[in-house]
């Protein structure tokens, strides 16, 4: 047997699996970071309390939103807020 990574048969190794969530994350962090995101979030979540779609909206924030739970939570709470606020018990 080879040491050799096939490219069909993904390495398991701790090593590999470190340095794949590092791309991911610097790929992300490259996209949108959360004080970005942050300043985008109350939009998003006004037009998404009225039906909108968040991923043809903001992308990028969606993304943001999909992959950071502080953020996240945030968009969470403004929509609840709003929700509430449109149905009068606010």
């Amino acid at each position: 047997m080879s040491d050799e990574v096939k490219p069909d048969r993904p390495s398991n190794s701790p090593v590999r699996v470190v340095q794949l969530v590092e791309r991911i994350l610097a790929l992300h962090e490259s996209e949108m970071d959360c004080e970005s995101c942050g300043q985008q979030i109350d939009c998003l979540a006004e037009l998404v309390a009225v039906g909108q779609d968040p991923r043809l909206l903001l992308p990028a924030v969606q993304a943001h939103l999909e992959c950071c739970r502080d953020c996240r939570e945030e968009f969470e709470a403004l929509l609840c807020i709003l929700r509430a606020e449109q149905s009068g018990q606010f």
